[in-house]
């Protein structure tokens, strides 16, 4: 038992000598700086229903569309991040958009994509009930169910706004 007692003391005595060998530069006396780990930081822009384009539709119902930058800030995502969403098909394309414009060489470029204020309020509240909306990625091999989710509930939303009465 004695034995199995300085056995125990003699790996406290290590442990503690060592502990905190990390904390110093190697082969230097000199201690490192204390690392602060902070997670990264999601803001989600609270104001990104600020500049609503209204448009009326077909049937003559008014809406409000917000370009993409709206949908990334309502996410807190970056505009190139959800560019990338829709281009890998994570997002649907955008269900409306402002008509094409021909460029200075005479090339017809796609208007701005626009999303209605219901898709947006839909995408956050998935994105949040997911758990995803504070989360620095998404790993969407894991949350296929959630792009389902998005695009079913765009295009309910779509042929609601767009239903002619």
């Amino acid at each position: 038992m004695s034995h199995m007692h300085n056995l125990k003391d003699a790996k406290d005595f290590i442990e503690s000598t060592f502990a905190d060998l990390d904390n110093f530069y190697p082969g230097s006396k000199r201690k490192r700086k204390e690392q602060v780990v902070k997670p990264p930081e999601i803001t989600l822009d609270i104001a990104w229903d600020a500049k609503p384009i209204k448009k009326p539709l077909p049937n003559g119902k008014e809406v409000e569309l917000f370009s993409i930058g709206a949908l990334a800030g309502a996410l807190g995502r970056p505009v190139i991040t959800v560019r990338t969403w829709i281009k890998e098909g994570y997002l649907p394309a955008s269900p409306y958009r402002l008509p094409a414009k021909k460029d200075k060489n005479g090339e017809d470029h796609q208007g701005r994509r626009l999303y209605s204020r219901a898709m947006v309020e839909k995408t956050v509240s998935l994105f949040d009930s997911a758990g995803l909306l504070y989360t620095k990625r998404v790993e969407w091999s894991v949350h296929r169910q959630l792009s389902n989710e998005i695009a079913e509930a765009w295009n309910q939303i779509r042929a609601d706004e767009t239903k002619i009465n």
